[in-house]
């Protein structure tokens, strides 16, 4: 199984959205404060996942609003990719 983390960044929290690879709810939008207090609260959650699955982490390349965030999963071991915002918002559209 391999658990999908969705991360939308803003400047003072992030929404969090966690599902698993046939489309079902793991874990509802929750929020995070953009701090150390807040990073450490998403960790917790992400230490409550089956340690054996695969965990992919994309997040919004919002500059420097999830620098310090990108910093917290790096020191923790979490690879994550970053998506450009406009390819996020023309993903739903369907194709001319």
């Amino acid at each position: 199984m391999t658990y999908f983390i969705g991360i939308d960044i803003a400047k003072f929290k992030h929404v969090c959205f966690i599902m698993n690879h046939n489309g079902e709810i793991i874990r509802d939008s929750f929020t995070f404060t953009n701090d150390k207090a807040g990073f450490i609260d998403f960790y917790s959650v992400i230490k409550q996942l089956d340690s054996n699955q695969d965990k992919r982490i994309g997040l919004e390349a919002t500059g420097h609003y999830g620098m310090n965030l990108k910093v917290f999963l790096e020191d923790n071991n979490l690879s994550y990719m970053e998506i450009n915002p406009i390819l996020i918002k023309e993903f739903p559209k369907p194709p001319h």
